[in-house]
């Protein structure tokens, strides 16, 4: 398996220098800056090595912290770093405009990405759950990981979880319990002093260097797996929560797991969040759902050569050529786009 990873790595490097070498990525940049796109980075983890060997999450939502050193240097030289706010049509940009945002809310993007963003001035939002806040193993898929990766392969234990976030909560609390009922003491007892999401007073700090923060729901629940009347709750106590936090007005939202729908967005629309976003491959357009806003998920392996460092034809194949891609086949990019597609109060009906 390793084998095959390391194959198809040597190949995606290989192809996107061809494509950088044959002019293809400057174009698919260019036909990007002519309509006007925005590319939003999603990141979840910023680990340094230590931290990376003792993590419980996935590989496909960890980049080491050199890697992501690298990536935001280049990405300073050769893209325009913009904010949500910035999602307005007008003339096209000299430079295809990058939004740099963070999911969560994990310690990591405390202590390692923060100083890395503050040291380039790069403008960057930051999605958390106040009820999550400050906890050590918050996210049932690192519960889930360390209960399975020592007696399933890594892409077993993928399988696993992507079946588990089609449970509802409760079922999937049972079968975490079911699990840990079989592990051995050392694997149901595990250290998570790596995987914790960071506190209140970070936070703040962030926030007075200038990093903006949205919302990601109360409690992460994916909000096609609960009722109407849950995901409502959800949003109503993120925003409060965030809003007395910070004192100032929580207008940006992120799916968890990217999971939406006509209804979930009503929701979305209904608790005045102006900008939503997704995990959809795409680049952002002003004829798109500014509730449905297309993502491009940043890791390790999309960024990196065979050397593991930081390769920018294999990051603009990942992310720039993708997402060109996806917009072209305009099946990552929802409409109506306009928000008269909402109808106001139409959630609130349904409850």
């Amino acid at each position: 398996m390793r084998a095959l990873k390391e194959v198809r790595g040597l190949l995606r490097f290989f192809w996107a220098h061809a494509l950088s070498m044959s002019g293809c990525l400057w174009w698919a940049k260019r036909q990007l800056r002519e309509q006007n796109a925005v590319i939003v980075l999603m990141f979840h983890r910023v680990l340094d090595a230590a931290a990376q060997a003792h993590t419980h999450s996935q590989a496909a939502i960890v980049v080491r912290a050199e890697t992501f050193c690298k990536l935001v240097e280049y990405a300073m030289r050769e893209f325009k770093p913009a904010r949500l706010e910035d999602l307005r049509g007008g003339r096209a940009a000299e430079k295809l405009p990058l939004i740099f945002t963070f999911d969560d809310g994990w310690r990591d993007t405390y202590t390692v990405a923060f100083p890395i963003v503050c040291r380039l001035q790069v403008p960057c939002i930051v999605f958390v759950c106040p009820g999550l806040v400050g906890q050590e193993a918050p996210f049932w898929p690192e519960r889930a990981v360390a209960l399975l990766a020592d007696t399933q392969t890594a892409a077993q234990v993928d399988d696993a979880i992507e079946r588990m976030k089609r449970m509802r909560s409760l079922e999937r609390e049972h079968y975490l319990a079911e699990l840990a009922g079989r592990a051995a003491p050392e694997t149901s007892h595990p250290s998570w002093a790596v995987d914790s999401t960071m506190s209140w007073r970070q936070i703040g700090e962030m926030h007075q260097a200038g990093v903006l923060f949205g919302s990601h729901t109360f409690t992460h629940q994916i909000l096609t797996t609960v009722t109407a009347e849950t995901a409502a709750e959800e949003l109503r106590e993120s925003r409060a929560a965030l809003e007395k936090s910070l004192a100032r007005p929580c207008t940006a939202f992120a799916y968890p797991n990217g999971n939406s729908s006509a209804e979930i967005r009503q929701i979305v629309a209904d608790s005045d969040f102006r900008f939503a976003l997704t995990t959809e491959k795409g680049a952002w357009t002003p004829d798109c759902d500014p509730l449905a806003i297309p993502r491009m998920n940043v890791c390790e392996e999309n960024v990196v050569g065979p050397g593991g460092r930081f390769s920018p034809a294999v990051f603009e194949y990942a992310i720039v050529w993708k997402a060109w891609r996806a917009l072209r086949s305009k099946k990552d990019c929802p409409r109506p786009a306009a928000a008269e597609a909402y109808q106001p109060g139409a959630a609130g009906r349904a409850l």
